[in-house]
C-alpha cells in the first residue's frame, strides 16, 4: 500500500495509543493462506514494534458513525420488503390474484426456497468478492424484484418473484456478520447486532404507518400493488447510496487514515477470528461440517424462526380474524415492532456489558415469548385485546435469533469456515420460516391452534440447542485454558493465520 510509510512512528505516551506486537515468523507465510489483515502488518512492520496514534473509543465511533447507518438502513428495507405479502394480504391481495387453499402459504414459504439455495453460493460469493459490492448490488436487484409484484395477476406470477426475492436478499444477513467481524471486538458485537435487528421492529412500526397511508390512497391500481411499487423504488435508491459508501473492508476504506486502518486491525486481534481471506479451503468447509457446533446452531436457526415464519405472514389475518377493519389491523400491527426494537437492545446490551451471558440472556427471552403463546392458546377469541398483547409479547423471540448470530460470529475462525458455519446458520433461518406458516391453517383461524403447539415444540428444541452449545464451549475452553498462560502474542498472530477455532489452541469461545 502506497500510505504504510506513513504508519511506521511511534508515540511517546503509549497510555494513549494501540500497540501491535511483531512476530518475525509472518514474513514466510504464503499471503494467500494468512488473513487480508496480516498482509497489512507485514507491510508496516519493518522493525521491532509499531506503535499507532489512533484513540481506540474515538475510532469506535468514527466506525459507528460510518458503517451502522449503512448497515442498519438497509437491514430495515429487508424487513419491510418481507413484511409487504401480510400487508398485501390485509389488502385483499389473495381475492385480487385468486389465491386458494394453501397458495398464500406457499406464497410466503418460496421466498425462504430461493434464499435456502442461493445461500451457499452467495457465502462463496462474499469471500471471493468485495463484500460491499456483493451486498449493493443485490439490493438495486431485489427492489427491482420487488417492484415487479405490482404486474403479477395470479400465483404463478406472484411465486416467481418471491422466489426471486429470497435469492437477492440472502446476501444482506451473512454479508452484515462479516462486516461486524471485520469492524468490531467481539464485546462490541451483540449491542450492534441487537441494534441491527431491533431496527427491523421499527421498520414494522414504519411499514405500519406506511400501509395505513396508502390505503386512503385513491387510485386506479389496487393499495396492494401501489405498496410493492413504493417500497421496491425506495429499496433500489438505497441501493445506489450503499453502492457509493459502503467499504468493502477496513483496509481499502476511505473514510478512514492510514494509522486508522491499521488501529481496526488491532483493535480486532483478541478476536482470533480474521479479517478476511478470499482463498476458499476445503479442510475449513470439512471441519465446519463436522463441528457439532455447525448442527447446534442449525437447529436452533430452525426452530427459533418456524414461529417467525408464521407471525410474519399471518400476523394481519390473526388480528383482522379477531374483527378488527383493513386500515387498523395495518396499525395494530405496529407494537410488534416496538417489542422486537426494545428485545433486541435490551437483550443484546446486557450481553454487551456482562462477558459470557449471551446464551444465558437467549435463554432468560424465552421467557416471554412462552408467556405470549400460552396467552394466545388459553385466552378465549372473545378478548380480542388480551390475545393481541399476546400476540405482541410473541415477538421477543427475535432477540435469541439475534444472539445466535453473535455467538456464531463470535466463536468460528478461519474463513472458509466462518462462511460455512453462517450459510448453515441461515440456512436453518430460511427452513424455519419455509415451514412455519404451513402450521397456521386457514381453517382453524383465528385461533391457530397448530401453529401455537409448534411454537411449544420449538421452545423446546431452541432449550436443548442453547443448552448444547453452552455446554460444547465450557468443555473446550477447559481444555485449553492451562496453554493460554503467557501466550497472548501468539493468541494475536494465530488469529490472522487464518486458523480455524478448532486449529487456534489459544482460541477462547465466549457464550
Amino acid at each position: 500500500m502506497s500510505e504504510t510509510s506513513d504508519i511506521e512512528k511511534r508515540v511517546t505516551d503509549s497510555t494513549t495509543t494501540a500497540h501491535v506486537p511483531r512476530q518475525a515468523t509472518l514474513t514466510v507465510l504464503e499471503k494467500g493462506n494468512v488473513d487480508e489483515a496480516l498482509t497489512l502488518f507485514n507491510e508496516v512492520e519493518q522493525n521491532g514494534e509499531v506503535f499507532i496514534e489512533v484513540y481506540d473509543n474515538k475510532l469506535r465511533w468514527k466506525i459507528d458513525l460510518h458503517i451502522m447507518p449503512l448497515i442498519c438502513i438497509t437491514y430495515m428495507p429487508q424487513s419491510i420488503d418481507k413484511s409487504t405479502l401480510g400487508y398485501a394480504a390485509v389488502f385483499d391481495l389473495q381475492k385480487q390474484t385468486h389465491l386458494a387453499g394453501t397458495q398464500y402459504s406457499w406464497l410466503s414459504s418460496l421466498s425462504y426456497v430461493g434464499y435456502f439455495v442461493w445461500e451457499y453460493p452467495t457465502n462463496m460469493l462474499l469471500q471471493r468478492l468485495p463484500v460491499a459490492r456483493v451486498m449493493s448490488l443485490t439490493v438495486i436487484i431485489w427492489g427491482g424484484v420487488l417492484m415487479c409484484h405490482t404486474a403479477c395477476h395470479d400465483f404463478s406470477g406472484l411465486a416467481a418473484v418471491r422466489t426471486f426475492l429470497g435469492v437477492f436478499e440472502a446476501s444482506i444477513n451473512p454479508g452484515t456478520m462479516l462486516i461486524f467481524s471485520m469492524w468490531y471486538k467481539r464485546s462490541e458485537q451483540p449491542l450492534r447486532m441487537g441494534i441491527w435487528i431491533g431496527l427491523a421492529g421499527i421498520a414494522y412500526v414504519i411499514a405500519g404507518i406506511t400501509s395505513f397511508g396508502i390505503g386512503h390512497i385513491q387510485s386506479s391500481l389496487p393499495s396492494w400493488r401501489i405498496m410493492f411499487l413504493i417500497w421496491g423504488a425506495i429499496t433500489t435508491a438505497w441501493g445506489v447510496v450503499l453502492l457509493l459508501f459502503l467499504p468493502n473492508n477496513p483496509l481499502t476504506a476511505k473514510f478512514l487514515s492510514t494509522d486508522e486502518r491499521l488501529g481496526v486491525v488491532n483493535r480486532i486481534k483478541d478476536n482470533g477470528t480474521g479479517m478476511e481471506n478470499r482463498h476458499f479451503k476445503r479442510g475449513q468447509f470439512i471441519e465446519a461440517l463436522l463441528d457439532p457446533k455447525t448442527w447446534l446452531l442449525f437447529i436452533f436457526a430452525v426452530t427459533s424462526n418456524a414461529p417467525n415464519g408464521g407471525l410474519t405472514t399471518f400476523q394481519g389475518l390473526i388480528i383482522k380474524g379477531m374483527g378488527f377493519t383493513t386500515l387498523r389491523t395495518t396499525l395494530i400491527q405496529m407494537p410488534s415492532g416496538a417489542v422486537q426494537f426494545i428485545a433486541c437492545v435490551s437483550a443484546t446490551s446486557i450481553a454487551t456489558k456482562f462477558p459470557n451471558m449471551r446464551l444465558a440472556v437467549m435463554l432468560i427471552c424465552l421467557i416471554p415469548f412462552l408467556a405470549g403463546i400460552i396467552g394466545l392458546w388459553l385466552i378465549d377469541s372473545s378478548r380480542p385485546y388480551g390475545r393481541l398483547a399476546c400476540l405482541w409479547i410473541s415477538f421477543s423471540y427475535t432477540a435469541t435469533w439475534t444472539l445466535s448470530m453473535s455467538v456464531a460470529t463470535a466463536n468460528t475462525a478461519g474463513h472458509t469456515k466462518k462462511i460455512t458455519t453462517n450459510a448453515f446458520l441461515l440456512m436453518g433461518y430460511c427452513l424455519g420460516n419455509f415451514i412455519g406458516p404451513f402450521f397456521f391453517l386457514t381453517s382453524q383461524a383465528p385461533t391457530y391452534n397448530l401453529g401455537v403447539g409448534m411454537m411449544f415444540f420449538c421452545v423446546a428444541m431452541q432449550v436443548l440447542s442453547i443448552v448444547g452449545i453452552l455446554v460444547l464451549f465450557i468443555w473446550r475452553n477447559k481444555k485449553r485454558r492451562e496453554g493460554w498462560v503467557g501466550r497472548e502474542a501468539q493468541a494475536h498472530e494465530n488469529g490472522f493465520m487464518d486458523l480455524t477455532d478448532l486449529e487456534n489452541e489459544q482460541f477462547r469461545y465466549v457464550y
